[in-house]
């Protein structure tokens, strides 16, 4: 075995990896790192689920809750609205305007059972001496209207454009009233007005409260609290003053921001100001009142508005410690056990390598490892009959050198001996024959198909050299036929011209022998009318003889184009002719050589090559 054969050591050091040398050289290094690796992807998924979740959990919170304070303020304005109308109905009734007391207050008194919850009561009072003359509420018929209830009634009232007034909030009877005034037209001209006290608590108890805990209340520009969901003690109220949500409204921001009917929902920082207890464990939503100087703050707390977000993210956090601890527990039970295997399989298999064949490989798992070890038991075991069979196939192999070395010597000695044939018929001698001597028969084979190709080349060659000497003879005979020819040729074309050089000057002299047979024929017409004369049978025969000279001068015009077109076409045949002499020398200079050629090659007998067509006698050259 060579060098070159000889198996190299390998090592792991060898291996490319993109990874470090420590996490390269290490399976455990780079499980661990594995493992750090997947807790870090799980603590960036969780994060990122909380950043988002939060950004979504906290716009839907601004949203619900922003919703619920403009729910709040719309169905203010529609209470607003509705209470309006039904102070402005009840003044136009008939009763009310033409009726008497009795009637206003029987009117007045069976109306109340059909009046919303929130109005407290319902005065028809005289405008001049400030007495109710009828009322909901019979005990206050006859006396005047309280000043703590209607802290308006001496001012100069201004109507809306729907013909009501619409008081202030004030505190009343631990009430927060707000009244709905309107004139009455009376036909005896008294100066009656329609007062209807509303209690802004009762229509706070129905704003809306979608969670435990949540509230709203109603603030007015002076930063009081006009109505809340909140009972009255919990509102701090004092006796004959609205309960104060801001000292100082000017500086509110949530306040200012509504009043300019703006919509928002704040926390934190963004709620100082007000005299709730605790502001960093409330956030508001908040909204205007449209036609008041009112906005709705409603208030949630912190642990409700994001309960949601903080089950989701004490969720995220129990997932991603579980997942840690679940990680921490695969690396210890299943890392450290895993690397053990490792190394003990490592240890077995570097005593395979020095080759220790009778290592003890006992399979104890049936998992991958269990497999990996029952791999390498067959591969000993494999190896072990590899070694014995290649001990045979070595014996083997040395027997089969010997008889290798032996055909070797046989192949290059017959080699030679078929170089020195083909040698010797290169140099032309085609009657050499390879020996076939039934040895092996790849040679045999060889030298029967050589020995077939050299007859079939020898044959060829001799026709061949037959083919270049018929070719020469051929040649010749042409060149000779076609100068007999052509000098005929040229003997018929000089004969035609001279016969039509004759021709012509028959024609000449005929064509003047008709002239003067013409003009004695007309000098016997002028004599034909002379009595003393009888030509006519002269004449008769002067005439046929004149026809006769036409005809012979027609054939003989005939005759002299005749004459020319053979003598052209005599011409025409004699350039062909001299082309032909020309093709037919040049094929004789080539084969000349050919033969040359071919004479240098040695063959048995020549070989009959037959020469179809051409001339193989030369033409006789007739000269006479």
């Amino acid at each position: 075995m060579s060098e070159d054969d000889t198996p190299q050591s390998r090592s792991v050091d060898e291996a490319s990896s993109v990874l470090p040398g420590f996490l390269a050289r290490s399976f455990l290094a780079k499980f661990l790192a594995a493992l750090l690796l997947i807790s870090v992807v799980i603590v960036g998924v969780s994060a990122n689920t909380y950043n988002q979740t939060d950004t979504q959990l906290t716009a839907e919170t601004e949203t619900e809750y922003t919703g619920v304070a403009n729910q709040s303020a719309t169905q203010i304005e529609e209470w607003r609205q509705s209470r309006s109308d039904t102070t402005r109905r009840l003044s136009q009734f008939e009763v009310i305007r033409s009726g008497t007391h009795s009637e206003r207050q029987s009117f007045l008194e069976s109306e109340r059972e059909r009046l919303p919850e929130d109005v407290y009561r319902v005065h028809l009072v005289n405008r001049s001496n400030s007495n109710i003359t009828a009322s909901t509420s019979e005990a206050k018929v006859g006396e005047p209207l309280n000043t703590r209830e209607a802290p308006w009634q001496n001012d100069n009232l201004t109507y809306n454009d729907d013909g009501v007034f619409v008081s202030r909030a004030d505190e009343a009877l631990t009430r927060s009233l707000v009244s709905f005034v309107t004139e009455v037209e009376t036909e005896s001209g008294d100066d009656l007005i329609l007062v209807m006290q509303t209690d802004m608590d009762a229509l706070a108890g129905n704003l809306p409260a979608p969670s435990q805990g949540v509230y709203s209340q109603v603030i007015d520009a002076e930063g009081r609290i006009v109505a809340g969901t909140q009972e009255t003690e919990r509102l701090d109220r004092n006796d004959g003053t609205l309960s104060v949500y801001t000292d100082s409204p000017g500086d509110l921001s949530i306040l200012r921001s509504g009043l300019n009917g703006e919509t928002g929902f704040v926390q934190g920082a963004d709620i100082n100001g007000t005299t709730l207890p605790d502001h960093s464990s409330v956030a508001i939503g908040f909204a205007s009142v449209e036609g008041e100087e009112w906005i709705v703050a409603t208030h949630v707390p912190l642990s409700t508005a994001y309960a949601l977000r903080s089950t989701i993210t004490t969720n995220l956090l129990v997932l991603a410690v579980t997942a840690f601890l679940g990680i921490g527990v695969i690396g210890v039970v299943f890392g450290r056990g895993t690397v053990s295997a490792l190394n003990r399989l490592t240890e077995k298999a570097e005593r395979l390598e020095a080759g220790n064949l009778d290592i003890e490989l006992e399979v104890n798992r049936r998992d991958e490892f269990g497999r990996l070890t029952a791999s390498f038991a067959n591969m000993r075991d494999a190896l072990r009959d590899r070694i014995q069979e290649a001990e045979s196939a070595r014996k083997e192999a040395e027997v089969s050198r010997q008889e290798a070395l032996a055909m070797t010597d046989y192949l290059q000695e017959k080699a030679e001996d078929y170089s020195e044939v083909m040698q010797r018929c290169a140099n032309g001698d085609l009657t050499q024959r390879m020996e076939v001597d039934n040895e092996n028969d790849a040679m045999d084979r060889i030298a029967e198909e050589f020995n077939e190709m050299l007859g079939e080349l020898e044959k060829t060659t001799g026709q061949l050299k037959t083919f270049s000497e018929e070719v020469a003879d051929s040649s010749e005979i042409v060149l000779t036929n076609t100068e007999n020819v052509r000098q005929s040729a040229e003997r018929v074309t000089a004969s035609v011209d001279a016969i039509n050089t004759d021709a012509t000057q028959q024609e000449e002299r005929l064509q003047a022998l008709a002239v003067t047979l013409d003009e004695v024929i007309d000098r016997l017409h002028s004599l034909k009318g002379n009595p003393h004369v009888d030509i006519n049978d002269e004449l008769a025969q002067f005439e046929s003889v004149a026809d006769v000279l036409d005809e012979v001068t027609g054939k003989s015009q005939s005759i002299r184009s005749e004459a020319e077109d053979a003598s052209e076409t005599s011409k025409q045949q004699a350039d062909e002719l001299d082309e032909v002499s020309e093709r037919a020398d040049r094929l004789k200079r080539y084969a000349k050589p050919l033969g040359g050629i071919l004479d240098r090659f040695e063959t048995a007998a020549e070989h009959e090559f037959v020469f179809s067509g051409g001339p193989s006698q030369p033409v006789q050259n007739d000269d006479n």
